[in-house]
């Protein structure tokens, strides 16, 4: 007769149903301690997001542990408490599918990305993250960590148009400060059809610990970078760029906004990792 697994160990459904507010609940103030300590985040502008479900738009840094992305769900969960407007981030099916990590994830909230979970989560009222840079950027070289790198991708503009949400921008520095890829790996992803068989796009050589170089990048210890983040004024498609937008426009209007702001917080940064 098989043992029942943990309530912990048990996998979690995707969508809202798998998001876990006393989970969320219990385990906010010992994640938000310690990465206070070790990140040292700065977060503002959270006063800049309306009483509505919006899209949230950010740029991608630290490989595969995304420490920006954790930055950010503890503190929009401190900030707008775990009873206020659920926060659903759209991850990559890589990620779902790791044990453990993926249905941790999914209690915060993770949600497998695609275009149908995102309109059921704006239908459900739930605020929505996007990284459209995704691996690309997640993983660019280091000389290139103060770059916007959405790699000409617009699918996050049509979502936000077709569910008639706002974007709000949210710009982070330190998670490319982590570790460090030397380059991107495109050619080599292409090569051995990395983006047809796992929708990877990259695979960078990297220097991260334990590791070392690599080629490739493994969930690694990260460096204890700070990382700085901060969330822009909401943007109206539609009052700025009409029902039938030239998505080319829209897309140099959000990408402009978000590298100037990231240059910006780039100039705070005195030394790499040290901040």
């Amino acid at each position: 007769m098989a043992l029942p697994l943990p309530k912990f160990l048990k996998p979690q459904p995707d969508g809202l149903e798998g998001r876990d507010p006393e989970f969320i609940r219990r385990m906010l103030p010992r994640l938000w301690l310690g990465t206070s300590v070790y990140f040292r985040p700065e977060v503002n502008g959270f006063e800049n997001v309306p009483d509505e479900p919006v899209l949230f738009v950010g740029n991608h840094s630290g490989g595969a542990n995304i420490p920006d992305t954790w930055v950010f769900t503890l503190a929009y969960h401190t900030y707008f408490t775990v009873e206020g407007r659920p926060l659903a981030g759209l991850g990559h099916k890589i990620i779902a599918m790791t044990p453990l990590v993926g249905d941790f994830a999914r209690k915060f909230g993770m949600v497998t990305a695609g275009n149908d979970q995102a309109d059921e989560l704006f239908a459900n009222g739930a605020s929505v993250m996007v990284y459209p840079g995704g691996d690309v950027e997640a993983l660019r070289p280091w000389r290139d960590r103060n770059k916007i790198v959405f790699d000409g991708r617009k699918g996050f503009l049509r979502l936000a148009h077709r569910n008639n949400v706002k974007i709000v921008p949210v710009v982070a520095t330190g998670g490319q400060d982590t570790f460090f890829v030397i380059n991107d790996g495109r050619s080599t992803a292409k090569f051995l059809k990395l983006d047809k068989l796992l929708r990877l796009k990259t695979l960078p050589l990297s220097i991260s610990f334990p590791w070392g170089l690599l080629p490739g990048d493994l969930p690694h210890v990260p460096l204890p970078a700070k990382i700085r983040i901060q969330v822009l004024p909401p943007i109206d498609l539609r009052e700025l760029f009409g029902d039938d937008p030239d998505w080319d426009r829209a897309y140099d209007y959000v990408t402009s906004l978000m590298q100037m702001e990231l240059s910006r917080l780039a100039t705070r940064s005195v030394m790499p990792v040290l901040g």
